[in-house]
């Protein structure tokens, strides 16, 4: 059961920002375990139920969910070997993250905040969400709209892509997008030490679960010209 987050959660965070080294990780093993990894393993649990209700191929076994403190150090320039901040990861397994939108949490001493999106480029997913934006704009904006009143919206887009003439006005901004995410920020730390953080999670996962879904089931369009529906040849005379 997830009864929230702790003070020693905090401090963990900030000692091992402090203090980034093997040897203070390791004698501070049970800290972090106690702190910091079962309540993020609870909280992975508590958000089993709402989770299959949106997605039953999300992958939930806690262990997969919730993230490594190491860090990958292989092409980092910053070598400290763990991280001050942990992560849950709620998508469905066996596919690169840049295939499939996924939800995520994230806590540290200094910020959390919770969201859905993609999070990597995947040209040919996109090439078919812009194609709905054209044939399905009403459809588009009823989704996304909503969730710009209670979220905050992160677009990454190419700079010289050319926007289809009879494209929705609204959705100049979303057409060439690369990646997007949506993101709220967690503002009260005293929510992180309470069982109710579960349910700010469930209710803000629910509102974006339409997008969500809707997102998910588009075909891939391999070519980028697909996009847009083809202009009518005209007729030979």
């Amino acid at each position: 059961m997830f009864n929230g987050f702790t003070d020693e959660t905090f401090e963990f965070f900030m000692a091992i920002a402090f203090n980034n080294n093997t040897e203070f990780f390791h004698a501070n093993h049970d800290w972090y375990v106690r702190a910091v990894r079962q309540p993020c393993l609870e909280l992975a649990g508590a958000l089993s139920e709402v989770m299959t209700e949106i997605d039953d191929e999300i992958e939930l076994r806690p262990n997969r969910v919730v993230s490594r403190i190491n860090r990958d150090l292989r092409y980092a320039r910053d070598k400290s070997p763990y991280k001050d901040y942990m992560w849950l990861k709620l998508r469905r397994p066996a596919q690169p993250e840049r295939v499939n939108p996924g939800f995520y949490f994230d806590i540290s001493a200094r910020e959390s905040s919770f969201g859905m999106g993609f999070y990597e480029e995947y040209k040919p997913h996109m090439n078919g969400f812009r194609r709905r934006m054209v044939t399905e704009p009403e459809t588009v904006l009823g989704l996304i709209q909503p969730l710009e009143r209670d979220f905050d919206l992160h677009l990454n887009a190419f700079k010289r892509m050319k926007r289809p003439e009879n494209l929705h006005p609204a959705l100049a901004d979303w057409y060439p997008i690369r990646s997007f995410w949506f993101v709220r920020n967690i503002e009260d730390f005293s929510l992180l030490k309470s069982p109710a953080l579960v349910d700010l999670l469930a209710e803000g996962f629910q509102q974006l679960a339409p997008l969500y879904r809707y997102v998910r089931d588009i075909p891939n369009e391999d070519d980028e010209m697909a996009s847009a529906p083809a202009r009518p040849r005209p007729a030979r005379g």
